[in-house]
């Protein structure tokens, strides 16, 4: 065996610590190679993370865009003109629906609020007939007398008084009523022409009468003048 010179062992010192340093740089360049990788893949996610909510918004600006597009495209569809006969029909049914609106309210005003010149002349003559012993001897006592308009099933026309408003040849206001009476001995049909004193202001009759029916076998009635004509 040769002896190592003390050059060659040196040498070989030299060369082990070129080595150490050389790998001790490699892993310190994988190191940080790797710390970039990681910090670049951290970096991408966070800015995927702050994308996906501008996506988001996005799309929803996307549609509000569609939208408006559509409402410009079917602002530019013509409207069809309305004729000249078309707009005069439109008019006439609502002055004809308003016509009729206003009747309602006139009937309801007159039939609810306001009383009638038939009803209060029905009251007026009712009242009187009611007081007549004419009357009660033949239909039955006072309290017992029932009246109304019309021999009707239905409850409204038995309500109505047929009456007919009319002026004579002075130009006096004359009302005709008639209706019908029931008491315990028979019923009546009455019949009267009324008008308005001009100076006292109270009811007169142009004439009043009434035709009795006693009892339930009769077919004739008998004739009771109140007031003749």
């Amino acid at each position: 065996m040769q002896p190592i010179s003390q050059h060659s062992w040196a040498a070989q010192l030299v060369q082990g610590s070129s080595n150490a340093a050389a790998a001790q740089q490699a892993s310190s360049q994988h190191f940080a190679t790797s710390l970039r990788c990681f910090t670049s893949t951290a970096h991408q996610r966070q800015q995927k993370q702050q994308e996906q909510p501008q996506k988001g918004e996005e799309a929803y600006d996307s549609l509000e865009i569609t939208t408006e597009k559509i409402n410009a495209i079917t602002d530019k569809i013509p409207q069809r003109p309305v004729g000249v006969v078309e707009g005069t029909s439109y008019t006439l049914l609502i002055l004809a629906a308003f016509g009729v609106l206003a009747f309602v309210l006139y009937q309801f005003i007159l039939n609810f609020i306001l009383e009638p010149v038939a009803m209060t002349c029905f009251n007026h003559t009712l009242a009187l007939l009611k007081g007549d012993p004419r009357i009660t001897v033949r239909l039955g006592a006072a309290d017992d007398i029932r009246a109304w308009g019309s021999n009707s099933e239905s409850r409204v026309a038995r309500q109505q008084i047929p009456h007919q408003v009319y002026k004579d040849s002075n130009g006096v206001e004359h009302v005709r009523i008639q209706f019908y009476m029931k008491g315990g001995s028979g019923t009546g049909l009455v019949n009267a022409d009324m008008y308005k004193d001009s100076v006292t202001g109270s009811w007169q009759y142009t004439y009043l009468l009434v035709d009795v029916y006693s009892g339930s076998s009769s077919s004739t009635p008998s004739r009771v003048y109140i007031k003749r004509p």
